[in-house]
């Protein structure tokens, strides 16, 4: 599918409904992640609006990760629905199945808001989800579904008037970056083979990143401009002796930052933030022993 949008597209609403527990394991088989600050900037660059829903299973107790992986989703705009886990005991053998199913809530949802939305886009190759796909077709929604080849049914892939996209295909758009790599800053390459503009930010403007590396001088950050992004220890807020930086920040940790520098003159674009959540850095210099 071209991923290139016109002016008219660009004019479309968007609802975005990802099944979490299908694309946990669509993400395992393609062996890289999404970075979702930019997968979110990828769809508000092609509509004028995007609603985002995200439906997980919920393990009780909440881990640390799981806690932290729900902040960076709602920091980005995603509204998230989840319930626990069930644990189901069969009486015959005694075997313990796990159940945390959330198909039905969004099926629902994606109906009920469906006057408003022009385009429906799928996150999930799972079949039972053809139903709902074909009704939206029948209400004149545009449909797309983002999975991989590897793990969609079948149904979904043949079904007319629907548009798969592999992702496979998509990881220099939305997937993670780690500090080194090598990612285009002028623009991203869109499969119609033209260039689109990657935005670098403005000094002043804020973001929340995810730690990609902890190194002793600072702190690379996710973030959605295709760039290396620096938190540096002095930008931290901490007045106390840092020995060891790798020793009080977790990866778990979620930072919000403004922009403090940008430079461009590297073919990697580098970004230098400062810390903005004055909580944060009191929560950091807590961790400093002694």
């Amino acid at each position: 599918m071209n991923s290139y949008k016109t002016e008219e597209e660009k004019k479309k609403q968007a609802a975005i409904f990802i099944d979490g527990a299908n694309l946990f394991f669509t993400q395992r088989h393609l062996g890289w992640q999404i970075d979702f600050s930019r997968l979110m900037s990828y769809f508000l660059s092609a509509y004028a609006s995007v609603q985002a829903n995200y439906y997980v299973p919920a393990s009780e107790p909440v881990s640390e990760e799981n806690a932290a992986f729900t902040r960076v989703l709602k920091a980005h705009g995603f509204s998230i629905t989840s319930k626990p886990v069930k644990k189901i005991v069969n009486k015959g053998t005694g075997e313990v199945i796990m159940k945390g199913n959330l198909d039905v809530e969004l099926v629902v949802d994606a109906l009920c808001a469906v006057d408003d939305y022009d385009t429906f886009i799928l996150f999930s190759g799972d079949s039972d989800f053809l139903p709902l796909l074909r009704a939206l077709k029948e209400k004149n929604k545009e449909v797309i579904v983002y999975s991989t080849q590897g793990l969609s049914a079948r149904e979904l892939l043949s079904e007319p008037g629907i548009a798969f996209i592999d992702l496979a295909g998509f990881r220099e758009r939305i997937g993670q970056v780690r500090p080194g790599e090598s990612v285009r800053t002028s623009a991203v390459m869109g499969s119609s083979g033209e260039d689109h503009p990657v935005r670098l930010p403005d000094i002043g403007e804020m973001f929340t990143g995810t730690v990609l590396k902890v190194a002793p001088y600072g702190i690379f950050l996710s973030n959605p401009y295709h760039a290396k992004c620096l938190l540096p220890l002095s930008f931290l807020g901490i007045t106390k002796y840092v020995s060891d930086l790798t020793a009080i920040v977790r990866m778990t940790d979620v930072f919000d930052v403004v922009v403090f520098q940008v430079n461009t003159s590297r073919d990697i674009a580098e970004i230098t933030v400062k810390l903005a959540d004055r909580k944060m850095s009191e929560d950091l210099a807590s961790r400093i022993s002694g």
